[in-house]
């Protein structure tokens, strides 16, 4: 028998009366699973304290930390229902292989000796029993505990280091992100299933274009693409899940350098935060702080350059929270917002958002220091002036630019047309799974069969919902450019600046070709000459400078010069209302943005005394400008009288210019019009009658005359002996828009009447 079972002086009666507890653990469950020899010399420790002079009631075995680390007590429940005990006086005896099994932790491991010194509780391992309120003893099972925590330490590293070293090769084997397959051997390849391939490479081309994570999601969401997810527990592990993408997940995917080919080491770091006990939290470091590095490992879908640039980008984009961030391109009527630099200070210019008055300021004195602030500019000018310098460095570029948008839009269509023809492919091989399935199953076995017949008709629900929305999708978005779009693109290409300043072109648009060639633009006010100095960082490294103006005091109340030249060009030979839609057509405004009206031209006709030669008003003019007459005027020369001349310009025989209902009425009366009604025009005659064509048609009198108003038939008036007959002539399909376009109140176009 060994030399250690046999009873030892410094075991008392008052130990005997007390609990001995075994304390049983094992570092990991692959120990617990393959160590069974070390478990089972623990259990028998249960022995040795019967042996002892304990009975077997007193006996007691905590094993809940089996597969849990001694390197720390937080998670261990049996530990701690042991220290419990030992506080309570329960224990007289704690029996371990080894001093390690209770802790490799110096602090928690010395805490258990206090205490067992307090309640005079005895340790016992393989090698003795120890007091630890003997000086000696204590001092002995410090030194164990020190040993066993070295032995944790000098483990670690050795294990870290063979991790270290493989890691260095690029050789470890580190969980692989979505798109990535890892083989039998090691190997790791792109995923075998082209849609995942196709859409995370869809995400990188898309992401270079937006620049912006939030609006690739936007995108996504907008096509109802989806995004593969790989499973990571449960019982479908390894498997593929197509959801809805998220922001984390667009994120993960540009962030994660194993797209890149880069195998990475050391990407986060742990840091421990005080508490009790202390907490250890996780944080990422920056690209420049990463252990280990090893390119080409992985097959990319990137370059590593373009991957360092996606990163810069994610990171300029966060304009709230990085130092010197730009922020992304927003929907923001500031043009330069995370552009502008304060020439003074340095600092980051912010916009200052007002209803009307929006400025460029640099309030960081101001806010820390309580300060002046160092200067502002308006918005609007220094955009108009920034614009102008970007439009004339671009010009170049143009067709160059067209016939590369055309390519990239043909590839996106296509790439997204495939996108779809997978999502489709796949949905029909599930389909024709679960039909296999259900025609697999005995036909006796109804309840097996009820569960494969559901789901074979949620698979085929889920098919032709998929073959539904391709077809909406594919007589909108994936239609292919004609000719006549084509030839529209190129117009607008080549006119640049209109595209600029087109209305459908928004903010988020224009920042984002902004952005493609300018990296900064410096500010330096002048407040006193109403003017400010601008230098502009371009991508390529060239600095330019310029300059923008503000306009004199008052300015913005005043409508420009040329604007008031138009509209006094215009008003010579169209009345009001029509010089309000013609300025409106060719993109003017009022100073302060609003669309023309006719109380907005006649007020400003008013105001700078300018003459119209179409009054609305027939007592000023028996003719006007643009040879339209009054009504009294057409009853004369017509020899009727003014109802009848009203009557026909109900019914379309005349046509005339109203303003708005109940307004005065002018009428068109040229030669062509004044033969055509008094009979004087020679072949007249010759044309079919009213009456004919209504038996010819079986239109009513209502129906035919709506068709005369609405240009399909231009009449004639034809003398019968006393009476008068109405003859009329089919006009052609463009002839009869344009005359009902002119019937109209308030006719557009610059020759309504011929």
């Amino acid at each position: 028998m060994n030399v250690a079972l046999l009873p030892s002086p410094k075991l008392q009666p008052r130990h005997l009366r007390l609990q001995a507890i075994v304390y049983v653990r094992q570092s990991t469950q692959r120990q617990v699973l393959e160590n069974q020899e070390s478990t089972r010399r623990q259990y028998q420790l249960a022995e040795r304290a019967r042996h002892m002079g304990w009975p077997s009631p007193q006996v007691q075995v905590v094993d809940d930390d089996l597969g849990m680390s001694g390197a720390s007590s937080h998670q261990r429940t049996g530990f701690q229902r042991l220290v419990a005990a030992i506080g309570l006086g329960e224990v007289g005896m704690v029996l371990v292989t080894e001093v390690s099994r209770l802790s490799r932790r110096n602090s928690d491991w010395h805490r258990v000796i206090e205490l067992c010194a307090v309640f005079r509780t005895l340790i016992a391992d393989e090698d003795g029993i120890y007091d630890p309120q003997d000086p000696n003893d204590r001092l002995l099972l410090g030194v164990k505990g020190t040993l066993f925590a070295a032995e944790l330490h000098i483990l670690r590293a050795r294990m870290r280091g063979n991790l270290l070293n493989k890691a260095r090769r690029g050789e470890l084997a580190l969980r692989l992100p979505v798109g990535y397959r890892r083989l039998g051997d090691g190997t790791v390849v792109l995923d075998p299933e082209e849609q995942v391939r196709q859409t995370l490479t869809r995400i990188f081309e898309r992401f270079l274009v937006l620049r912006n994570a939030r609006a690739v999601q936007r995108e996504f969401n907008a096509q109802r693409l989806q995004m593969p997810r790989l499973i990571q527990l449960g019982a479908d592990t390894g498997k593929l899940a197509w959801v809805r993408p998220t922001y984390q997940m667009i994120q993960q995917v540009l962030t994660s350098p194993v797209y890149a080919g880069v195998f990475v080491y050391g990407r986060r770091k742990l840091e421990m935060a005080p508490g009790d006990p202390p907490v250890m939290t996780e944080r990422r470091r920056p690209v420049e702080e990463w252990d280990i590095v090893v390119p080409h490992v992985y097959p990319a879908y990137l370059s590593y350059d373009q991957y360092l640039r996606n990163r810069q980008q994610l990171h300029d984009n966060m304009y709230n929270f990085a130092k010197k961030g730009r922020g992304a391109p927003r929907e923001g009527l500031a043009l330069l917002q995370g552009l502008v630099l304060c020439g003074r200070c340095g600092r980051r210019m912010t916009v200052s958002h007002g209803r009307e008055y929006r400025r460029y300021e640099c309030r960081r004195a101001q806010l820390d220091y309580a300060l002046p602030p160092c200067q502002a500019f308006p918005v609007r000018h220094l955009d108009d002036a920034v614009g102008t310098v970007f439009l004339e460095a671009v010009q170049p570029a143009v067709l160059e630019t067209t016939l590369e948008a055309f390519a990239v839009m043909e590839r996106e269509r296509h790439e997204l047309a495939r996108h779809w023809q997978l999502r489709i492919e796949r949905a029909r091989y599930e389909a024709e799974r679960a039909q296999r399935q259900y025609d697999a199953v005995e036909p006796e076995n109804r309840s097996v069969a009820r569960s494969l017949e559901a789901r074979w008709n949620i698979a085929l629900e889920a098919l032709e919902k998929l073959q539904s929305d391709y077809a909406v999708l594919q007589r909108t978005d994936l239609l292919p450019l004609g000719d006549a779009d084509q030839e529209n693109v190129r117009r607008l290409a080549a006119d640049l600046p209109a595209l600029w300043r087109a209305a459908t072109t928004t903010m988020v648009d224009r920042k984002r070709l902004l952005r493609l060639v300018v990296t900064e633009v410096t500010l330096s006010a002048h407040p006193e000459q109403r003017q400010a100095t601008f230098k502009v960082l371009w991508c390529g490294g060239a600095i330019t400078e310029h300059s923008a103006n503000c306009p004199p005091i008052g300015t913005h109340q005043r409508t420009e010069a040329d604007v008031l030249d138009r509209l006094t060009d215009l008003a010579s030979n169209r009345p009001d209302h029509q010089v309000a839609e013609r300025l409106n057509a060719e993109g003017l405004r009022t100073r302060s943005g609003k669309e023309w009206t006719y109380a907005r031209v006649h007020s400003m006709r008013k105001q700078h005394a300018i003459p119209t030669g179409c009054p609305l008003k027939p007592d000023h003019a028996a003719e006007r400008a643009d040879g339209l007459v009054s009504s009294r005027v057409a009853a004369e020369r017509l020899q009727i009288s003014a109802s009848l001349v009203n009557l026909w310009v109900k019914h379309g025989v005349l046509l005339h210019d109203q303003r708005v209902p109940g307004s005065k009425v002018w009428i068109r009366l040229f030669e062509e019009d004044f033969a055509r009604l008094t009979g004087a025009s020679p072949d007249a005659a010759t044309l079919p009658t009213f009456a004919s064509i209504r038996t010819r048609t079986g239109l009513s009198q209502h129906e035919l005359w709506h068709q005369v108003s609405t240009g399909r038939y231009l009449p004639y008036r034809v003398r019968r002996g006393q009476t008068w007959q109405w003859h009329l002539r089919e006009t052609p399909t463009a002839d009869a828009q344009t005359r009902a376009t002119s019937v109209r109140c308030g006719r557009k176009g610059d020759a309504p009447y011929e």
